[in-house]
């Protein structure tokens, strides 16, 4: 199958740097007795060279990951193929897999961040004796073999990293061919600019976009005609290999919302809940906020690759990339660091009217509907302004109500509809906000991040994208500096 990376080897060592086989249970003996391992790690290592089950045959060994540095590969699952055995690695890159029927075998190794490249690893068939334990080592490809065969002749000209995955449709998990995927970012130090690299992905929904600089941050999206994922951040400075795999949902208006479900927990550094912090997804209509036991659970989401937002005052935001489709819930938890980080003031380029452009801004600006903007200029200009809440004295539609302590709380000066007095519903990047307290949106956007700003007084006039299930709310949308610097 053409974008399919195979890796078979001799059966006690199928790594393809080291076609030989060392002597039984040599490595693997070389490594449990490592002195890198911790001591408490002992009663393990003994568990692994443990006789196997009477008449059975057992295999143990190492898996470590080539493309990333070699270090070890946790989480990966090494299958006996053909039956029901199988064993899954742990930190330090250990497996061990009991009661195997004696005879001929084969071993497949699995593991997401192969699946996502589409690299097989798997062994020659070898033969189990009754009452032995055989030792294997095994070794993903090198990033050398993995860039001749994705990145053809010349792949690293222009830097050694690379940035592949695969592209999937959300819902029915087959793979997205011809999908564009772009990644952005930044090079230089003071003077920095923007780069944009974009490719296509094969019939198997992988793609590699190679000839990278290491160290850059950016972001990765792939897209197929009018449906697209969410901007995933990514850096290529922890090697040369950096995996972004993506599900785009293809099927119906995504506007409509979804049935996909993500739920979790969040804690703090110590382990201890967070309650009341609020969790949003991008594209989603709703927001929820965390009980007592910092557990949390959205519905009615679009399926496909976004990311989700996790904020409280007090602690710094976390943005985390969240993969939904609706046929299995899916997990995030996330930790929340002390602290609330207040970015630097940030230049928009002229980079900004383009991504205005991408974000909808610009055309909904020359609509001409009973909406208010304020673009990049306009809020820099903006004279005797504390904070973002301040921007909206001028604005019809809307008030900003004091409470006792200074803090304003931004509200709605009219009856939406019939709707409920004062509501305002709250977008940021495409993420529902909502306010708390009072102070909340000037403490967790502070002016010096917001680039841009769309107001609608009247839900009928508010986009389809920015209404919210049920409510007959006035609207705001901001766009932070970051996202159209991104």
């Amino acid at each position: 199958m053409k974008g399919v990376l195979r890796s078979t080897a001799a059966p006690s060592c199928f790594s393809p740097r080291a076609w030989l086989a060392p002597a039984a249970g040599a490595l693997l003996a070389s490594v449990l007795g490592a002195g890198a391992l911790r001591a408490q790690q002992a009663p393990a290592r003994q568990g692994v060279r443990a006789a196997p089950a009477p008449g059975f045959a057992a295999v143990a060994g190492i898996v470590d990951d080539s493309l990333r540095g070699g270090r070890p590969l946790a989480g990966a699952t090494v299958i006996v193929l053909g039956t029901q055995r199988a064993g899954v690695t742990d930190a330090s890159g250990i497996f061990r897999i009991d009661s195997i029927p004696p005879g001929e075998v084969q071993l497949l190794l699995r593991h997401p961040s192969l699946d996502s490249l589409l690299v097989s690893v798997s062994s020659n068939r070898f033969t189990l004796t009754a009452d032995r334990l055989d030792e294997v080592a095994i070794s993903t490809p090198s990033v050398a073999r993995f860039r001749a065969q994705s990145c053809g002749r010349g792949g690293a000209q222009l830097g050694p990293a690379i940035v592949a995955g695969r592209v999937d449709e959300a819902d029915t998990g087959e793979p997205l061919a011809n999908a564009l995927v772009s990644f952005v970012y930044t090079v230089g130090g003071v003077s920095s600019s923007s780069r944009l690299r974009t490719t296509r992905t094969n019939e198997n929904g992988f793609y590699a976009i190679c000839g990278l600089p290491e160290g850059v941050e950016g972001t990765v999206q792939a897209a197929v005609g009018a449906h697209a994922s969410s901007e995933v951040a990514v850096d290529t400075k922890s090697g040369v290999l950096t995996t972004a795999g993506f599900l785009v949902s293809t099927q119906g208006d995504s506007l409509r919302g979804g049935l996909a479900v993500l739920n979790g927990k969040v804690v703090d550094v110590a382990g201890r809940p967070v309650a009341d912090a609020q969790v949003a997804v991008e594209g989603g209509r709703a927001i929820v906020r965390t009980g007592e036991d910092g557990s949390f659970t959205l519905t009615g989401l679009p399926s496909g690759t976004t990311n989700a937002s996790v904020r409280k005052i007090g602690f710094a935001p976390a943005l985390r990339p969240v993969s939904l489709r609706k046929a299995e819930p899916q997990t995030l938890n996330v930790v929340l660091a002390a602290g609330t980080r207040v970015l630097a003031p940030v230049t928009v380029m002229a980079t900004a009217d383009k991504a205005l452009d991408k974000l909808g801004f610009n055309d909904r600006l020359k609509m001409g509907s009973p909406a208010n903007f304020l673009t990049p200029d306009q809020i820099a200009k903006r004279e005797n302004v504390a904070g973002v809440t301040d921007l909206f004295r001028m604005i019809p539609g809307f008030i900003v109500q004091r409470a006792g302590d200074g803090k304003s709380v931004l509200g709605s000066s009219r009856s939406v509809n019939g709707g409920q007095q004062g509501c305002v519903n709250i977008f940021v990047d495409r993420m529902p906000f909502q306010q708390l307290s009072a102070g909340d949106l000037d403490q967790s956007f502070p002016l010096n991040t917001i680039g841009a700003i769309e107001s609608y007084p009247s839900a009928v006039d508010t986009p389809v994208e920015f209404r919210m299930s049920g409510q007959n709310c006035a609207t705001v949308v901001m766009w932070t500096k970051m996202r159209l610097n991104r």
